[in-house]
């Protein structure tokens, strides 16, 4: 999607960490003063990209920061995954790797040369000297002083002194991207990287040699379970094998869809997608009968029979929309205990080994959209198909089963029991019990949809990418395809009655119209990406866009006059309590206020620094908005 979209869609993560972020807001009137209140945010604010654990207690993972000027994450744990705790990493470099060798003893890698090595199991991490900037993607000990790390451009590194200091080895190798590395003892290693290449050494790596792999995708991981026997994975579902140390390496995993379905237990019919286009991030063996691999869609493959049969575990390709997290570590201690991690703070454990997981994180999404119908019961939608439900105005929240794994643009209630939410792929979900049960709508496209909207339980209109707008006049039982006359982006909707309404989007698209839509007149000359819309009678509203953009119109569309916001972030929503009181938010944790229609515009303390995404006030005193990373707030009126 393009890049003003990405306000709509974009990653996030888990819960709940109440923060009181204090102002008065001297609206004065209908507003009073107040303050904006965090009641929701991560658990962990990053997408982890590796796990490593030592015995089945001690165990950490890592991956970067998602926030700007923010220390990359280390989680840490003693008790098996229960608890997790973050320790300072000190970088604000991507990290993307970890080892150790025991209990105390660790390192971690990543981008522009970064080395962290600790001697008290994360305590306290201090920086080693790569003399490098080139980006770092995986480390490998054999003991507590001789290691490897490799990375971009063809950078090999060793160490003989647990990494006092590290020099360049390799001469020669030409600048392929290494993504990973694995020794067996002290002389023998393999790495591997983009392009299908795999490098053998016999000497600790003074002298490397190419050996064929067959492929020429992107290779992510190498690991062996004896001197001979390996396993190389990486890009387009592809896992190698060799059994006699690399010089001829088998591709298992190639062939049809046919063969993926019944040969690797994937369950998406035959012909639908590639399935072998997906990417495999990492694998574990604790011996070489028992094996797990990682990777796209929440994939997590096993085996138990030395790899003779690989079979789904969890995840990938689903006959339903959508997938589940990107899994991009993984790590077992024995044939039962392993843990997986991957994006928004994902930590996934087993004790069974594969059969069934359970989180030891709570995923908190990209929350795209928030509706309420009073002071208490609201509901917010965002990546992913999650819909979240609170009766207590925000302070709990509980995931509702959305029918769907696509991220959603917009939802909608009418009252407690009736609500719409539309998605990616044509993708419209309807309950009419409060969201205990969610049933998929026939849409009739496949566009994204960004925007919907409901007068009443029977009539809406949903709007969504290259133009589409749909409408239905019977709760959506059927949906008919409108005339926009437009092939740009519908970001929002916004009707009035049954008849007056207003849809804005790309390429500084405002339509109107005053039939219900079937017939829609293009308002206004500009050239901007609007992304929100609201109007508080027929003749009055307001609409936002990227770079601080906010325009006011008074007649109902004839004309349209910009106001000054005082920012230039991305405006991606807008809510009006009256004529004269009125909320907009956008990038960069930005809200805005007015009391006086939009003549001045002052800025809100929000706390936050993740995009805001959607605002909705039932009355003076009660409003909420949700933003990335999972993070919603709540208006404190004093």
């Amino acid at each position: 999607p393009k890049e003003e979209e990405k306000l709509k869609f974009r990653p996030v993560l888990p819960l709940i960490l109440v923060i009181p972020v204090l102002i008065l807001i001297g609206c004065g009137g209908d507003v009073g003063r107040g303050y904006w209140q965090i009641i929701r945010r991560a658990d962990w604010e990053t997408h982890f990209e590796s796990v490593f654990f030592v015995d089945d207690k001690t165990g950490w993972a890592v991956g970067p920061a998602l926030a700007g000027n923010s220390e990359s994450v280390i989680a840490h744990t003693t008790d098996g995954g229960r608890t997790w705790v973050q320790q300072r990493s000190g970088t604000l470099n991507p990290l993307h790797r970890l080892f150790f060798v025991d209990g105390e003893t660790g390192w971690a890698v990543g981008d522009f040369g970064t080395i962290l090595h600790t001697s008290d199991g994360g305590e306290t991490w201090s920086k080693q000297q790569a003399h490098t900037q080139n980006n770092l993607y995986d480390i490998f000990f054999v003991s507590h002083d001789i290691g490897w790390a490799v990375g971009d451009w063809g950078t090999l590194l060793k160490t003989e002194d647990g990494g006092k200091s590290w020099k360049r080895i390799g001469e020669g190798i030409k600048r392929e991207s290494l993504r990973g590395v694995f020794f067996w003892d002290e002389k023998l290693g393999w790495a591997v990287g983009w392009q299908g290449v795999i490098l053998h050494t016999a000497d600790g790596g003074k002298t490397w040699s190419r050996q064929k792999s067959g492929v020429e995708y992107e290779l992510r991981r190498v690991l062996f379970v004896t001197s001979n026997e390996g396993w190389v994975i990486g890009n387009y579902r592809t896992i190698l094998h060799t059994t006699d140390g690399g010089k001829t390496w088998l591709y298992p995993t190639k062939g049809t869809n046919e063969k993926h379905v019944k040969v690797y237990g994937h369950v998406r019919k035959p012909g639908e997608e590639l399935l072998h286009t997906f990417m495999l991030y990492d694998l574990s063996f604790t011996d070489r009968e028992h094996g797990w691999i990682a990777g796209d869609m929440g994939t997590i493959l096993h085996t138990d029979d030395g790899g003779k049969t690989w079979k789904h575990q969890a995840g990938g390709p689903i006959q339903t929309p959508g997938g589940n997290v990107v899994l991009q570590g993984i790590r077992f201690v024995n044939p039962l205990e392993g843990w997986a991690v991957g994006e928004f703070g994902t930590i996934m454990h087993t004790s069974d080994g594969g059969k069934s997981w359970e989180f030891q994180s709570r995923q908190a999404y990209l929350l795209s959209g928030v509706c309420f119908i009073n002071g208490k019961i609201g509901w917010a939608v965002g990546d992913r198909g999650e819909v979240l439900f609170t009766d207590d105005g925000g302070r709990t929240w509980y995931p509702q089963d959305s029918s769907t794994g696509e991220c959603f643009g917009d939802v909608y209630f009418v009252d407690e029991k009736n609500g719409w939410g539309v998605a990616e792929w044509g993708t419209i979900v309807h309950t009419t019990d409060g969201g205990k049960t969610w049933k998929l709508q026939k849409s009739g496209t496949k566009q994204a949809l960004l925007g919907v909207y409901f007068v009443d339980r029977s009539f809406g209109w949903v709007v969504g990418n290259a133009g589409e707008i749909l409408h239905t006049e019977n709760g959506g039982e059927t949906w008919m395809k409108q005339k926009s006359g437009v092939d740009r982006d519908l970001m929002d909707v916004y009707f009035i009655d049954r008849n007056y309404g207003w849809v804005v989007g790309d390429g500084g698209v405002i339509l109107h119209t005053e039939d219900g839509g079937k017939t829609w007149i293009r308002q206004g000359n500009f050239d901007v990406w609007f992304l929100g819309v609201h109007f508080v009678n027929r003749k009055e509203g307001w609409v936002v866009g990227v770079g601080g953009t906010i325009i006011h119109t008074s007649d109902g569309g004839r004309n349209w006059v910009k106001q000054y916001s005082g920012v230039k972030n991305s405006l991606s929503d807008v809510f009006f309590l009256n004529s004269r009181v009125g909320w907009v938010v956008g990038g960069e944790g930005t809200i805005l206020a007015t009391r006086n229609g939009g003549r001045n515009w002052s800025k809100r303390f929000s706390g936050t620094r993740y995009n805001l995404n959607s605002i909705y006030f039932t009355d003076p005193k009660h409003g909420w908005i949700t933003g990335d990373n999972g993070i919603i707030l709540k208006f404190m009126p004093r």
